[in-house]
């Protein structure tokens, strides 16, 4: 059984190594002409998203040509199978849109929840949830909406955070990996193939991408990473009652959750529109604290193999007071990561909760008059800072 699992991985990544030197090559030596020129102020890679949806789309047909356990496990699946590649395809090509025409947020918002019904129709859905204890809950109607918006949030967070060279593929195929050993473990073999072909695609990547970086995954790679991670950790994380362990999830893809939730809670307390980008992720706030491009990396990396290890550990002990430990361990960590890093200030310091605080802060009969202009003024500062 494992060997199947080496020999999708050692596809994937040579599929993936394959089309990444191509396109090394073909962006070195004709960085003049249309096709592989960059735009605009900033960089606009183009190319790395579709190394990354080649290799994850031809792997598995390749490894049922070659492997009768990979066929055995694909094959069956094949019809929903080629329903997700749809629907990864159109994610792939609003990402390639952006990059090279720059698409809104309306535009990609569209077709991301186009794909995320398709993944619904597909079968990968959260009807119900599990946690470590107590009773599953019955989502019934309301699995359907859970599901998209589970798929959407996901396709953006791989995104939010790539930011700086190497980060999102690195993260990626750290997700990758653990949410596919949790699928083989759940009996969700096809799965967890397909997560261990989408690692591989990275992992061959990945040495192009690393700072200073030569090859770039771009909004197409970023958007198609977190739908595919997305989708696929609810069958992952699928027990023998249908019900899906959100918890390990959670766990899982713990450092996008963290930096995507952050992004939208700090821009709303700050009166902005959480879909319009600032300069305030961890890797920014990790940039001012004096660490390098490595450095970075070696600290968002570190945190999501410590998140990984979590979700394992709450996946594979099945033991009350150990699940109730790794999540307070957890949680223990994102308090130290948002202390650290001054989130817990900033958002105490937003907009929207100095005008609470005020409010809570004003006696009984005294002027409720408007905060004065320098008040006013310096708190949405501190957010956008």
């Amino acid at each position: 059984m494992f060997g199947v699992y080496l020999l999708v991985l050692a596809l994937s990544a040579a599929i993936a190594l394959g089309a990444t030197l191509a396109a090394w090559l073909a962006t070195t030596r004709c960085q003049a002409t249309a096709l592989f020129a960059v735009r605009g102020p900033h960089e606009r890679p183009r190319w790395g998203g579709a190394v990354i949806f080649l290799s994850f789309a031809c792997t598995p047909f390749v490894a049922s040509m070659i492997s009768a356990d990979a066929a055995g496990f694909f094959r069956p699946r094949s019809g929903e199978f080629a329903g997700f590649l749809a629907a990864a395809m159109l994610i792939f090509l609003v990402g390639l849109f952006d990059d090279l025409r720059i698409a809104t947020w309306q535009q990609k918002v569209a077709v991301e929840v186009a794909a995320a019904v398709a993944v619904y129709a597909a079968g990968y859905r959260m009807d119900r949830i599990g946690f470590p204890w107590g009773p599953e809950v019955d989502l019934r109607w309301a699995g359907f909406g859970v599901t998209v918006l589970w798929v959407l949030f996901f396709t953006n967070a791989l995104n939010l955070i790539d930011g700086r060279d190497g980060l999102a593929t690195g993260v990626g195929a750290l997700a990758a990996v653990t949410l596919a050993a949790i699928g083989a473990s759940a009996h969700h073999p096809a799965v967890a193939l397909l997560l261990v072909a989408l690692a591989g695609a990275q992992l061959a990547f990945l040495p192009f991408n690393l700072p200073p970086a030569s090859l770039y995954i771009g909004d197409s790679g970023a958007l198609l990473l977190g739908f595919v991670l997305g989708s696929l950790s609810v069958r992952a994380t699928t027990g023998a009652t249908s019900a899906v362990f959100i918890a390990v999830t959670a766990v899982a893809l713990a450092y996008p959750l963290l930096d995507a939730a952050l992004a939208a809670v700090r821009r709303v307390l700050d009166g902005r529109h959480p879909f319009l980008g600032d300069q305030d992720h961890i890797h920014h706030r990790l940039e001012e604290a004096g660490f390098g491009p490595r450095g970075i990396l070696l600290v968002t990396w570190g945190l999501s193999g410590l998140f990984s290890a979590g979700a394992l550990l709450l996946h594979y002990v099945d033991w009350f007071v150990s699940e109730a430990l790794v999540l307070l361990a957890v949680a223990g960590l994102v308090t130290f990561v948002l202390t650290r890093l001054g989130y817990i200030a900033s958002l105490w310091n937003s907009r929207a909760v100095v005008a609470v605080r005020m409010r809570v802060s004003v006696p009984d009969g005294a002027s409720t008059a408007s905060p004065s202009p320098t008040t006013a003024t310096t708190a949405p500062a501190d957010g956008d800072s």
